[in-house]
């Protein structure tokens, strides 16, 4: 039976080669820009990208169920502070909208200096 720590040691050379893979495979590409015409260079770099597709296998092996399942709570984090924020954004804007219509249910009060204000506009 493994240990904590070993299961541990495990996902962090599972998420390395994962990562490895993810760079190596777009970092193929600026080869391909720089020069485009060459079959030599379109080669080696497809080869190297079918390598670092192979790699992926082995870093979800040992990235494994622990991995998967810190993604999944990391995703699940991530979807509750979402729609936390909207639906306090949305009870935000509901009572911002109902100060609103209470606000202008009473009747307009005219001041002394409004209807002065309206006297020198005419």
């Amino acid at each position: 039976m493994e240990t904590r720590k070993q299961l541990t040691t495990k996902f962090f050379i599972g998420a390395g080669i994962i990562a490895a893979s993810l760079i190596i495979g777009k970092l193929v590409l600026i080869p391909l820009l720089l020069y485009p015409s060459n079959k030599t260079v379109q080669m080696s770099m497809l080869a190297i990208y079918v390598f670092s597709w192979i790699m992926l296998i082995p870093g979800v092996y040992l990235a494994g169920k622990e991995g998967y399942l810190l993604v999944m709570h990391k995703y699940r984090e991530y979807g509750n502070k979402t729609l936390d924020k909207m639906r306090a954004q949305g009870r935000k804007a509901a009572k911002m909208a109902d100060e609103t219509l209470n606000g202008m249910t009473g009747p307009v009060k005219k001041t002394k200096k409004s209807s002065m204000l309206q006297k020198k506009k005419r």
